[in-house]
């Protein structure tokens, strides 16, 4: 679509938009005739209440779906997150640690990279012991099955 100035009543304010040829032969072929696109006052109210349904299900909201993929992403992120923090040994942690603080100062995330490390040791000292006091237990059990 241009915009050209139209000079037929000498006014340099008015802007009037003109369309190019292909713009112009698709609006022609897309108007239906007036007999078809008036239709009875019921059909236009099923069509308006057809329409709301759709947006009030979930399959048709693209920011529902956007939210919930959000959230499943985040589960399956701390998930993995946490099985691989428990199963790491402290070398590997603390090596880590030392190149998340490296990064963080990079790309100057200072306080997101300190909470980072800091919760993440909190976590390895504290759930690691549950996890290997079970895992201590299920060894001692194959051991005495065994013999």
């Amino acid at each position: 679509m241009k915009f050209t100035s139209s000079n037929d009543d000498h006014s340099a304010d008015k802007v009037e938009p003109q369309l190019d040829a292909n713009q112009a032969e698709q609006e022609t072929t897309s108007e239906a005739p007036k007999s078809e696109q008036t239709g009875t006052s019921s059909e236009q109210s099923f069509t308006s209440q057809a329409k709301e349904n759709n947006m009030k299900s979930d399959n048709h909201n693209p920011i529902l779906e956007f939210v919930k993929n959000l959230g499943e992403t985040a589960q399956y992120l701390w998930d993995n997150y946490f099985n691989w923090l428990i199963h790491v040994s402290w070398g590997k942690m603390f090596l880590t640690s030392l190149l998340i603080l490296i990064g963080g100062s990079v790309l100057c995330l200072h306080s997101i990279a300190n909470w980072f490390v800091f919760g993440s040791l909190l976590l390895k000292c504290f759930v690691g012991k549950e996890d290997r006091a079970n895992k201590d237990k299920e060894t001692n059990n194959i051991h005495t099955e065994g013999s």
